[in-house]
């Protein structure tokens, strides 16, 4: 038994390996040395509850739970033993900075001398020591490890990119032979990047087996690996599923946790070939701090990534989950959304306008006919040209008539001279006959210096010439009655509706709207419906009913006849949700016949 003592003794005072295979052989030393029946280790971190380190089995935990020692723990001093109910005895070992343990032995035979105790105390303060050397080194070369990746992440200005340099940096650093990334979205986790490079195929088999191991390190926010980690309780089911489909190796998945808002968002996955050493607690240490110093550059460059509708969205998204839950947070603000816009549609009133296109006109029209066969002589004017009253705007060739006006004029005058000779003669009939001559003579002369001014054809009054473009015939014949031009006046103008005929049971007369001409859409100006023609004219695109409206105000100077734009009547106030939906319920009540 003393060899046996001395040789535990020798190889714990030396022991350099990981705590979970120290703790449990320095408990069965301190076990025999004590000669306890059962013996365990406990320990409290800062901050945390007092958990078991190591025991011989799950009776002596249970031992010293149902004694209530785990409570009075905190009272315990430096090394002395203190026994305790029915045999049970407890020393306080050295711990780091802030962490307590203890060394609880069940049913001592005998009182322990304190020389024994010293000698344990020894052996956990000298491993503590040992451990503490070791993890400064390799601390140091950690945090200049995970610096120089959080500098190779902070390269990257887009989040594909920066996945692809952390997955191919960490595959370089740990040795594995392949390392993946996986973000969570609306959707769950889907990989997004490997260190094998290329596009990630997130339909594929392998990635669908890769996602499932990953959930489980997602769902149990902690560290989970096949082979399993030393102590680790984890579930490891899909690891184990996942390391056999790939030939047996060894598969890590860490979580990635938001400091902001202390959640997972993403799953590191770590793969080793066969053969290849198991996980060390320094790897996933460095792991750990990793992922502490990477994950918030990374969710900065996937809020920031995309186009910009699917970045208000996950900022949407992110500040609902706090009032709708995190699972399906999506479809439950969709929900409500349109369920308060359905209600406000509901509840809010407004104008109901009915809208229809228009053309400018007017009644004060006038058009000018040649009076008689002849000739363009002059054309004074231009289609849109404003014109004023008795303006001459075409004449006629009038040298033919000039001709006749001197013809007639000097048989006037020879028939007076007649006149005068014959009377001086007494001879009176002929003398009455020439008188008469000289009379039709002045009608004649009255008819063609009527025709001379009708040669002169002017503007009826003032207004603005629309048709008749006669430039181009001057010297040309015309007929009598044939349209030479039009003539239209600015005022009294007014909108010739075409309302479609679903709406004409809005309309009637005295209602009041605004209409805007096309070539002026900020314009706006008041009109008034004054009648509508009681029949509707067929179209192509339906039957619509002309409806007449007086357009309010002043006329600007640049209306002009004919005209388009759009005109809106109103027709009451409805809620928004009927103004929006009623054409659309009509046309179903129609197909349906309801």
């Amino acid at each position: 038994m003393v060899a046996d003592n001395d040789s535990d003794f020798d190889f714990l005072a030396g022991f350099t390996g990981e705590p979970a295979q120290f703790w449990p052989r320095f408990r069965a030393h301190a076990q025999r040395v004590m000669m306890a029946e059962g013996a365990c280790i406990l320990i409290q971190l800062p901050g945390q509850a007092v958990r078991v380190l190591s025991q011989d089995s799950a009776k002596s935990a249970r031992s010293i739970v149902d004694s209530g020692l785990v409570t009075q723990l905190d009272v315990m001093t430096d090394e002395v033993l203190h026994e305790w109910i029915d045999g049970m005895a407890v020393a306080s070992l050295p711990a780091g900075a802030g962490s307590k343990l203890w060394l609880v032995l069940l049913e001592v035979a005998s009182a322990a001398p304190a020389e024994a105790v010293r000698e344990l105390r020894l052996l956990a303060d000298s491993y503590q020591s040992r451990r503490r050397e070791q993890r400064t080194g390799a601390q140091v070369e950690e945090i200049s490890e995970v610096l120089d990746l959080g500098l190779n992440l902070g390269a990257s200005g887009d989040f594909l990119n920066a996945a692809l340099r952390l997955c191919h940096r960490l595959s370089s650093q740990l040795k594995a032979t392949r390392v993946s990334l996986a973000w969570l979205e609306s959707s769950g986790l889907k990989v997004l990047a490997t260190s094998h490079g290329g596009r990630v195929n997130s339909d594929s088999h392998e990635a669908e087996c890769m996602v499932r191991a990953m959930e489980e390190a997602l769902d149990q926010n902690n560290e989970v690996a096949y082979p399993a980690i030393p102590g680790s309780q984890a579930i490891t089911r899909e690891h184990k599923i996942f390391s056999g489909q790939h030939e047996g190796g060894a598969v890590l998945s860490v979580p990635l946790r938001d400091p902001v808002r202390i959640e997972v968002v993403g799953v590191l996955m770590i793969e080793r070939a066969v053969g290849d050493v198991l996980w060390s607690e320094l790897e996933i240490e460095h792991l750990r701090l990793a992922s502490d110093l990477i994950t918030p550059r990374l969710v900065a460059l996937y809020e920031s990534s995309g186009w910009l509708g699917r970045r208000i969205w996950r900022s949407l998204r992110r500040n609902v989950a706090g009032l709708l839950g995190v699972e399906h947070t999506g479809w439950k603000f969709a929900s409500l959304l349109i369920s308060l816009t359905v209600l406000s549609l509901a509840l809010i009133r407004m104008e109901h306008k009915v809208r229809s296109p228009f053309l400018l006109k007017t009644d004060a029209a006038a058009i000018a006919t040649a009076p008689f066969p002849g000739f363009i002589d002059e054309v004074r004017y231009h289609l849109g040209d404003v014109v004023r009253k008795d303006q001459v705007l075409v004449t006629l060739d009038r040298r033919e008539l000039l001709l006749e006006e001197v013809n007639v004029i000097a048989a006037r005058d020879k028939s007076e001279r007649e006149a005068r000779a014959y009377e001086a003669e007494g001879k009176l009939a002929e003398s009455l006959m020439a008188k008469a001559a000289s009379k039709q003579e002045d009608s004649k002369l009255g008819i063609l210096r009527h025709r001379l001014a009708m040669t002169e054809i002017r503007a009826p009054f003032e207004g603005i010439v629309v048709e008749g473009d006669l430039r181009e015939r001057l010297a040309s014949p015309v007929q009598v009655g044939e349209q030479l031009f039009k003539v239209v006046q600015i005022r009294d103008l007014v909108g010739e509706l075409q309302v479609d005929e679903r709406d004409i049971g809005f309309l009637s007369q005295g209602q009041e709207g605004e209409l805007a001409f096309a070539s002026r859409p900020g314009d706006r100006f008041g009109v008034k419906i004054m009648h509508y023609e009681p029949v509707a004219e067929v179209r192509e695109q339906g039957n619509v009913f002309k409806l007449r409206a007086q357009v309010q105000g002043e006329p600007q100077d640049w209306w002009r006849p004919g005209m388009s734009g759009v005109c809106k009547v109103n027709a009451g106030k409805a809620s928004l949700l009927w103004i929006f939906t009623h054409r659309t319920i009509e046309t179903i009540r129609m197909w349906l016949w309801l």
